[in-house]
């Protein structure tokens, strides 16, 4: 008798976890960002100079999202290094994020 109760209990737990794995599948995920087109850009923030890739929306300066590549005090005496480093990061990950849609 308790190998019978074992047996149900085994199954009604099994019935339950296909039951939410079922549902958690079902449920929609997180939308992605519109379509769009990637570009470079910088802009200064603070004393920074902040280095990002844009997704736009065709057309327009609207941006849909935004990956920051690096944030450079623009008093570090290396300013212009760490720029170019950044720019030439930012134009690689643009290549990337290109290339995945």
């Amino acid at each position: 008798m308790a190998v019978l109760e074992g047996l149900f209990i085994l199954g009604a737990v099994g019935a339950v976890l296909y039951v939410v794995i079922r549902a958690l599948e079902s449920r929609p995920g997180h939308p992605a960002v519109t379509a769009g087109r990637w570009r470079v850009a910088h802009y200064d923030v603070d004393g920074h100079t902040r280095v990002v890739v844009h997704k736009v929306r065709p057309g327009s300066a609207q941006v849909l999202d935004e990956h920051v590549i690096a944030e450079i005090p623009v008093n570090d005496p290396e300013y212009d290094e760490l720029f170019m480093t950044a720019m030439a990061t930012a134009r690689q990950r643009k290549a990337i994020f290109e290339t995945e849609e």
